[in-house]
């Protein structure tokens, strides 16, 4: 019996394959990888991350996954965590996923979540993909420039910022040595996924001292900075362009929000916003106050405040909670500031003018004294799935 050809499966194109495998999670893209060496060119190449990237972000419907990370107070580990709250979950989350426990030096900076990759400080920078659960850690760099005398301070600055125009991420290492009331610069930065795997000395730029905060909004890293090393200067809001590797100074219009270390710079329907949240400045409890930079190059800030509603006012217990950055749909994360049991977050919309509190059960779970060896420094984000390719 002779075989009827028009019986034989036909192959699929392999434009399809590709466009069926950006639908899938990572865990199934990594083992579909060894499936044959054009299905792993695909996985591992830069546009598959994109598309697949885009699709994740826009499938995620109402819920939210966020990454949690603490600092281990003996071995100076940085172990990271995943936990995904359902739509409309009001009490408490499932119990949160162990993703790695990467070592290195305890220091408290911690990247937002920037397609898919975040970073840290382990005194030498690390880059981590926690969907595919890899991290890479950057060379260590040191100041260069002779200090002028012993009494000289260095003091170092990191920031990480993704470049939509290009599809990059990249690192900002910035060191800074003060002397009397002058200061020296030094930045340099680093390309994730570029060959030659090293750092590149860039233009320093005006002179500044920054606050211990960073956003990256549409390409832009933005951190309020002193221009110079005298204390009665104003602040001012430092913007580096991800892509031309440039700096910018931009003027704020409120000296008391603007010099507030209880302030915070979040993103506000695709703008930059300073939010004092706490009220220690304006004397209300349950009012919030938002500067939202609506023009960049013309330096226009607008003013809205926000009265939280009394059920919520417990974010505004700084003792208690921290804020830990935003959703990708604008809620602002509020976090407790120690691992503890029960572990909280809030999430609030400011739209809205509502909030919902989640308990993240299990924490605690992992090792039986695990509450007695965190430090409290924590790091909460969302995050969406990513293949990208650190090296």
């Amino acid at each position: 019996m002779e075989e009827d050809d028009n019986a034989r499966p036909e192959s699929i194109p392999h434009e399809l394959v590709s466009e069926i495998l950006t639908r899938l999670p990572v865990k199934s893209l990594t083992r579909f990888r060894s499936v044959s060496t054009r299905w792993n060119f695909t996985i591992t190449n830069a546009s598959f991350a994109k598309s697949h990237f885009s699709r994740s972000a826009a499938a995620r419907g109402a819920s939210i996954t966020l990454i949690l990370t603490f600092i281990n107070r003996f071995s100076s580990q940085r172990s990271i965590f995943s936990v995904t709250i359902p739509p409309n979950q009001t009490r408490s989350a499932p119990n949160p996923t162990h993703i790695l426990t990467i070592p290195g030096f305890a220091h408290p900076f911690v990247s937002q979540s920037l397609n898919g990759l975040i970073c840290f400080n382990l005194g030498a920078m690390c880059v981590c993909n926690p969907s595919t659960r890899k991290f890479l850690k950057l060379p260590w760099t040191q100041m260069e420039t002779p200090s002028p005398s012993p009494a000289s301070a260095h003091h170092r600055s990191n920031a990480f910022g993704f470049d939509p125009v290009s599809n990059a991420h990249k690192v900002l290492d910035t060191w800074i040595t003060c002397h009397g009331n002058e200061m020296m610069m030094e930045h340099r930065v680093f390309t994730v996924g570029c060959s030659s795997n090293k750092w590149r000395r860039i233009a320093d730029g005006p002179p500044y001292f920054p606050f211990n905060e960073r956003v990256c909004i549409n390409g832009q890293i933005y951190f309020r900075a002193f221009p110079c090393m005298i204390a009665s200067e104003k602040t001012v809001m430092v913007a580096f362009d991800v892509n031309r590797e440039e700096f910018r100074f931009i003027q704020m219009r409120d000296d008391t929000i603007s010099n507030s270390e209880d302030a915070v710079l979040m993103e506000h329907d695709g703008h930059l916003a300073i939010v004092d949240h706490q009220g220690l400045r304006n004397g209300e409890d349950n009012v919030m106050l938002m500067w939202v930079l609506m023009d960049e190059e013309d330096e226009k800030w607008v003013k809205k405040r926000v009265e939280i509603p009394a059920i919520y006012s417990e974010i505004n217990d700084r003792r208690r909670f921290k804020f830990a950055g935003t959703t990708f749909s604008g809620e602002m994360i509020f976090a407790e500031r120690r691992l503890g049991k029960p572990f909280y977050v809030v999430l609030y919309d400011i739209k809205k003018n509502e909030g919902r509190k989640v308990e993240i059960c299990g924490l605690t779970d992992f090792e039986s004294t695990y509450s007695n060896v965190l430090m409290n420094v924590i790091s909460v984000n969302e995050h969406a799935e990513s293949t990208i390719s650190l090296t």
